[in-house]
């Protein structure tokens, strides 16, 4: 429908720590759910510190989305975290895909030091938590490309003055993944993924309501299981 809002969702595919990103499974399985409000476009970005700010700018004019929502793992995270701010700083010793590591460079050169989320991330996170899905509001998204992909689409989403509201949420590895870690003998967190699709879910869902109660819409449901 010519009405409908557009949402897209990206999250970050295999890096050094995670060969099967919970970001994308999340991500691929958000992919298979039939939106009934909303244009869904689904996003796996590569974890490469150069030309995200292109991937996520031609996205951005190319769909102008009224939602932005990215996702991303936090290795050592026991709960869905909802961020609330990107800071202007990439420092890892961590290589991306390209090897490349950082320390205390700008995300943007001469860009403000920090944005805030302009999704309604309090709200998203109480959802999350009446669900019965472990979830918090974090105040630190990392220095790593998490960061940078908060930090680069509320920078572009202002540069070129658009509508789009623009969050971050970082999701624990699977147990799967924690298990097959070599490391075996440490403890290491993590939660299903039907949880974390039903967390991402919520969000989108949030996020929406929001923006159709800002407007005096009425939102209804946004998505059911695909068959």
């Amino acid at each position: 429908m010519a009405d409908q809002r557009t949402v897209i969702v990206t999250g970050y595919g295999a890096w050094a720590k995670t060969a099967e990103n919970p970001a994308a499974m999340v991500l691929r399985a958000l992919a298979d759910l039939r939106w009934s409000a909303c244009r869904f476009v689904p996003i796996e970005v590569p974890v490469r510190t150069s030309g995200l700010t292109e991937i996520v700018e031609d996205a951005l004019l190319t769909h102008r989305p009224d939602i932005w929502l990215g996702l991303g793992v936090a290795p050592e995270t026991t709960a869905i975290h909802g961020e609330i701010v990107g800071i202007n700083c990439r420092d890892f010793d961590v290589p991306d895909n390209d090897g490349v590591t950082l320390e205390g460079a700008p995300v943007i050169e001469d860009g403000e030091d920090a944005y805030f989320a302009t999704l309604p991330v309090r709200g998203i996170v109480a959802a999350v938590k009446d669900a019965g899905i472990p979830a918090a509001v974090s105040y630190s998204a990392g220095t790593h490309l998490c960061n940078q992909m908060l930090y680069t689409s509320l920078h572009l989403i202002r540069r070129h003055d658009l509508q789009t509201r623009c969050g971050f949420m970082h999701v624990p590895y699977t147990p799967e993944f924690a298990v097959g870690l070599a490391d075996a003998e440490k403890v290491r967190p993590s939660m299903a993924l039907p949880l974390m699709v039903e967390a991402a879910r919520i969000a989108v869902e949030v996020s929406l309501e929001a923006l159709g109660a800002e407007a005096g819409e009425d939102v209804g449901a946004v998505s059911v299981a695909g068959e």
